[in-house]
């Protein structure tokens, strides 16, 4: 069954198929693949991911787990969810796309029972490759 949702933006409403995935128009900028996602305070040693659905960026902290998520911008470059797992935390976060190789992810809120808040440069490396599973 398909959930339709209206949305009222800048008083046009806009209307769009409901799924967990619906309507993000900067990840369509965004390209597959291995990308490699460097902290900018310079704390942690680059991770490597391979991005098969750029909504996966949305819960860097909360990986795989069931959240619902609620869109409070969407333009063609920039996006930001809350999101919320039950029992697990919750979490916002912007994700603005320079190119579709180039991206930077800002994230905030709580995960395993504390507070965090990160910030990453990400650039796309390629293809995804064996070694470069989900994560």
């Amino acid at each position: 069954m398909r959930w339709i949702c209206a949305v009222l933006v800048g008083g046009a409403a806009l209307t769009a198929a409901a799924s967990p995935h619906a309507g993000i128009l900067a990840f369509n900028r965004i390209e597959h693949g291995a990308w490699q996602l460097r902290a900018l305070d310079g704390g942690a040693q680059p991770q490597r991911i391979c991005v098969q659905d750029p909504y996966e960026l949305i819960q860097l902290r909360h990986p795989g787990a069931a959240c619902s998520r609620f869109v409070l911008a969407n333009d063609a470059q920039t996006a930001t969810v809350h999101y919320t797992c039950t029992g697990a935390g919750y979490g916002r976060t912007t994700i603005k796309v320079e190119t579709p190789q180039l991206m930077r992810i800002d994230s905030q809120g709580l995960a395993n029972q504390a507070p965090f808040q990160v910030a990453f440069e990400a650039r796309r490396l390629g293809p995804c490759g064996a070694q470069q599973a989900v994560r």
